[in-house]
């Protein structure tokens, strides 16, 4: 089966192919974060859209089991220069002629659809007489201005236009030893779990039992390193942040076989 590539941008790892998201959710319960804004809907950031980014330990994960290929494309970072500049020029004046064709258009249906309301009020201007309904919504037709450049859309492309080949990357942090997240998001992806990232609920990840869509999430893993001093503070206060949002708290450690131990913290005071 073909690898999935993930781009890498400034330390960023993107998927931009809405197929290969597709795949990333459906076949390796992959779930991501979209940052993009939706085309149809760019001037909110309730709903967004592609490029979906991917956490360190989710590419650390799928990159060890060889499901991705870690690309970056160096020259689209450069600036157009020779036939390139010209082909994007001529690409972007006939999305423009396209754009006018469809300004006048759907301007016209408008007009069409207050038809009504144009004719009287020619025939008032006219003081009541007849007035020819076609050759008045003609006038107004003919009124409608060009289109300006400045309103003109650009198309951003979620691919290269033309053939890129883009060169193989890996991160440094790849050639070392796995952090502690990197093993804990694995081994509950081992159990089964939907993982996403846990840092409006005070953690690292949020553990969830099917679909983040379909499910809410039952757990907050938190990552405690071998040597990080546990206070009766820090304990009390993430008992008391799991029953607040009714979730329960996982301490996520390693042992002295460097396997991944739980323990769960519930708060039960007053």
């Amino acid at each position: 089966m073909k690898m999935i590539e993930l781009c890498s941008c400034n330390g960023s790892f993107l998927v931009w192919n809405f197929e290969d998201v597709h795949r990333l959710r459906s076949e390796h319960r992959i779930v991501g974060n979209f940052i993009g804004c939706l085309p149809s809907l760019p001037r909110q950031d309730q709903m967004l859209g592609l490029p979906m980014e991917l956490m360190i330990e989710e590419v650390y994960h799928l990159n060890s089991r060889g499901i991705v290929k870690l690309i970056e494309f160096k020259q689209l970072n450069l600036p157009a220069q020779g036939q390139n500049k010209e082909k994007i020029e001529e690409m972007h004046k006939a999305s423009f002629a396209d754009q006018e064709v469809i300004f006048k258009v759907e301007r016209t249906k408008q007009l069409l659809q207050m038809a009504d309301k144009i004719i009287e009020g020619k025939r008032r201007k006219m003081n009541g007489k007849t007035v020819d309904e076609k050759i008045a919504l003609q006038e107004e037709i003919d009124k409608i201005p060009k289109m300006s450049k400045d309103l003109m859309m650009v198309q951003i492309f979620t691919r290269p236009h033309w053939t890129c080949q883009g060169e193989s990357v890996l991160p440094l942090d790849f050639h070392v030893r796995p952090t502690l997240r990197c093993k804990v998001f694995s081994d509950l992806w081992e159990k089964g779990y939907y993982i996403t990232s846990g840092e409006k609920f005070g953690g690292d990840f949020l553990v969830y039992p099917g679909d983040p869509l379909k499910f809410h999430s039952h757990f907050i893993a938190v990552c405690v390193e071998e040597h990080q001093m546990l206070t009766p503070w820090f304990l009390i206060q993430k008992g008391r942040l799991g029953t607040s949002v009714k979730k329960t708290v996982l301490m996520c450690s390693l042992d002295e076989n460097d396997e991944v131990n739980y323990q769960s913290v519930n708060w039960n005071g007053k």
